[in-house]
């Protein structure tokens, strides 16, 4: 729309009076900065509504379009701004004739956009107001100064970039902090200066960390802890509002806090009158219930919270960037390396080795899982066989170990099927030997410092060999070297990789069995019964290695040694 349009018809010195204006106000990040969420937009929506004033532009009941706390940078994590593409839709569908902004750089950071808003305002004869002038999309020179602008906002938003990349370096190297403290820590700055001189425990907290990462290391269940640590009213580390709490809140079921219900029905109605995706309406909620210290009232411990304490490195006093140690003695540490390499055996085994279980803690029985089929080393499951019950029949119905595997050249029937509770009590019996026998204290508790180093050395050796495959991958992906190269040299990172994580395993022994090691068999007879299903069964599977062998049709045994197998997985290695 070149000011030509309205020769003769307007008065020259006022040549956009009564076009139709759109005003465009956006602001990337608050920092936390709270009490200074709207001031920035409001602030610019202010400056807009002056300059078309100025010129005696109309602003219509719509004709404001705010995208608040979204960045318009191409390096930006979240890149939708729902506002600008309803202006977009304005300016395409003519329903504008001018859009103010306070800057260039509010409508767009990247040069990419920048030529779609510049198409779609020069195709529609749309006119740009920033800085307080006037630009013609359709006018080379206008086009040329706001071409200018949006390649320096955009090379601004690489240079900060940059700069605040080079300074995560930096910190990364001195070992200086970056972010929030992690639970259990808290940060000392200079009273004068405001500069950082150090993190120390806040001790209770610690205390918490330390009790996870040690009951996760004996092998309990992430829900049990979680719902300990709830029930106890210890508090969890949510300290703001978060999208999936606030979706949360709208279906599950309405608790003590007392205002529960009340805001449960907010989140509800809202939810209910937007048009926006869940996910996006979520956020928004959540952003408005920090600004308004809504209370926290979905604020819980959950499993995935206590995985996250139990795996986290920085608990150890190390700092890492992109998973390098970059500072092994940051800050003082809460847990000890042994039970850190305990943790991270728990929680890879639970992870992945276990395909017949996923879900910690929610297992039945002792031996399923644990125990394999010595013809084929499947994991045997567990299963009822035998008749049932009836009014003129006893039943036969008992539970059972099988083995899934199809039998011998497609025949019916398993490889294994042996009676469970005789194979429990069974591998119990071997169990509490090896437990109280001289062997194992050898084995296993004497060496407890040296297993532990070991554990750390092969840690170590696994960071080392991800982070030099991942620099291939990158030199691969950034084309300096061959496909084929990267592929020789990920086939020979990879065993050791495995080699190294499967030294963690079998070195990772649950901090609970050394707690009884040297006790009598009696002692620990009583202490088994104490310990619940999940820690057996991580005891079972690190210590034993349980084959069950074809029994033959028609046999009944009544002992279950000649059929099953049960050997100290020490031992099996060293064979």
């Amino acid at each position: 729309m070149s000011l030509e349009t309205f020769a003769g018809t307007r008065d020259p010195h006022r040549p956009y009076a009564g076009l139709r204006g759109g005003l465009y106000a956006r602001k990337s990040e608050y920092r936390g900065k709270k009490n200074s969420r709207k001031r920035s937009v409001a602030e610019q929506l202010t400056a807009g509504r002056g300059d078309a004033d100025r010129l005696g532009v109309q602003i219509g009941e719509q004709g404001e379009y705010v995208d608040d706390g979204v960045s318009a940078s191409r390096h930006a994590a979240n890149r939708e701004r729902g506002d600008f593409e309803r202006l977009l839709d304005d300016i395409e569908h003519k329903r504008l004739d001018i859009v103010f902004a306070w800057a260039s750089t509010r409508l767009q950071r990247d040069l990419a956009v920048y030529v779609r808003l510049r198409d779609a305002c020069a195709a529609a004869g749309v006119l740009w107001c920033y800085g307080g002038k006037v630009y013609d999309l359709s006018n080379k020179d206008d086009r040329f100064r706001t071409g200018l602008d949006a390649l320096v906002g955009e090379r601004e938003v690489d240079e900060l970039r940059d700069n605040v990349m080079r300074a995560l370096r930096s910190n990364a190297l001195a070992g200086r902090p970056q972010g929030r403290a992690p639970y259990g820590y808290r940060r000392v700055y200079d009273e004068k200066t405001g500069a950082y001189l150090r993190t120390e425990l806040e001790p209770a907290k610690a205390e918490i960390v330390k009790e996870i990462c040690e009951r996760v290391a004996a092998g309990q269940a992430y829900v049990t802890i979680a719902g300990d640590l709830n029930a106890r009213g210890v508090t969890p580390p949510t300290e703001f509002w978060s999208s999936k709490q606030v979706e949360r809140v709208a279906w599950m079921p309405v608790g003590e806090h007392p205002e529960h219900a009340e805001i449960r029905a907010e989140v509800v109605r809202r939810f209910a009158e937007s048009e926006l995706p869940t996910t996006e309406i979520a956020k928004e909620i959540a952003r408005d219930f920090n600004e308004r210290e809504v209370p926290l009232i979905m604020a819980r411990w959950y499993p995935a919270t206590i995985t996250q304490f139990a795996s986290d490195p920085r608990y150890l006093g190390v700092r890492t960037h992109h998973g390098v140690a970059t500072n092994t003695e940051a800050w003082p540490r809460i847990t000890d390396p042994s039970t850190h390499a305990q943790c991270l055996a728990v929680i890879d085994k639970r992870r992945k080795g276990k395909t017949y279980n996923t879900r910690p803690g929610r297992a039945k029985y002792l031996l399923p899982g644990n125990a394999v089929c010595d013809d084929c080393s499947a994991p045997l499951f567990s299963g009822v066989n035998g008749s049932k019950k009836t009014a003129t029949r006893q039943g036969t119905r008992k539970r059972r170990l099988n083995c899934m595997t199809p039998g011998v050249d497609g025949k019916k029937g398993y490889h294994v099927s042996f009676d469970m509770e005789l194979a429990d009590d069974h591998v119990k019996n071997e169990l509490f030997d090896w437990l109280a026998s001289p062997g194992f204290i050898e084995a296993y508790v004497k060496n407890d410092d040296e297993r532990a180093g070991k554990v750390a050395d092969a840690e170590g050796e696994i960071k080392v060999l991800t982070t030099r495959l991942e620099s291939f991958k990158q030199s691969a992906i950034n084309g300096a070297i061959s496909a084929e190269s990267f592929a020789a040299i990920e086939a020979g990172i990879l065993p050791k990789i495995a080699e190294a994580e499967k030294t963690v395993r079998s070195l990772s022994v649950p901090s609970v069995v050394r707690g009884i090691a040297g006790a009598t068999r009696e002692e620990i007879e009583a202490a088994w019964e104490e310990i619940d299903l999940p820690q057996q069964r991580l005891i079972v599977e690190t210590l034993l290695d349980v084959r069950i062998k074809p029994v033959g049709r028609g046999v009944k045994p009544e002992s279950a040694a000649p059929y099953v197998s049960v050997r100290p997985r020490r031992l099996v290695a060293a064979s």
